[in-house]
């Protein structure tokens, strides 16, 4: 993965300028893709002198890189300030899956910025979710055997734990609007699902 590089603004009037940059990528590159946004329309989008971008942004893939950082940090401050003083699994997992609903509603270019890095460069699309992971199986080994499976492969845990919350945040996100009953109505339904399965016992294949 690129190594990720900007300079930082040092002045107020360089951080005015500085967020209209970083305010433009985000709204261009969700809107068209990454490929498709140049420097110039960022710039025009951002209503910049022209070689104010390159003060703090070599090029584009920088600024992107920056962004998809920004949503890196921004998500695990929301999970780590939701979880914060819980002490079971259970608990902690609930409490980070509402977290997210929450944010991406908010926030709801988080998902076209990330899934973007697809497009950009497939490493650094596999590198953002296997250092998601990383940290979750670093996590979850706390809880093995206590709360966790021991017979479970943590690191498939991870991205299954990943792909519920993903998707269950687009369930949310395509939703004109939602009350925090509703999310609350969500997460429970996959606390229920992780907690006792979606087979019937009687069902399931012996």
């Amino acid at each position: 993965m690129t190594t990720l590089q900007y300079r930082a603004p040092k002045t107020k009037c360089g951080e005015k300028s500085f967020q209209k940059i970083i305010e433009a990528g985000r709204t261009l590159f969700a809107q068209n893709g990454f490929h498709a946004t140049s420097i110039n329309l960022i710039i025009e989008k951002a209503n910049i002198a022209a070689g104010t971008f390159y003060i703090y942004f070599d090029n584009k893939l920088m600024l992107y890189l920056y962004l998809l950082n920004e949503y890196k940090i921004n998500i695990r401050n929301a999970s780590r300030e939701a979880v914060k003083g819980l002490t079971n699994r259970y608990d902690i997992e609930r409490a980070g899956i509402k977290a997210w609903l929450i944010y991406v509603f908010g926030n709801p270019l988080a998902y076209k910025i990330i899934w973007e890095s697809l497009f950009v460069d497939q490493k650094i699309f596999m590198n953002y979710y296997q250092d998601f992971s990383d940290s979750y199986v670093h996590q979850l080994k706390k809880f093995v055997p206590s709360e966790v499976n021991p017979d479970l492969d943590l690191e498939t845990m991870s991205f299954v734990l990943m792909g519920i919350s993903n998707f269950v945040g687009l369930q949310v996100l395509f939703k004109d609007q939602i009350t925090d009953q509703e999310i609350d109505f969500i997460v429970d339904q996959v606390m229920a699902m992780l907690s006792q399965g979606i087979f019937n016992k009687t069902t399931a294949t012996k």
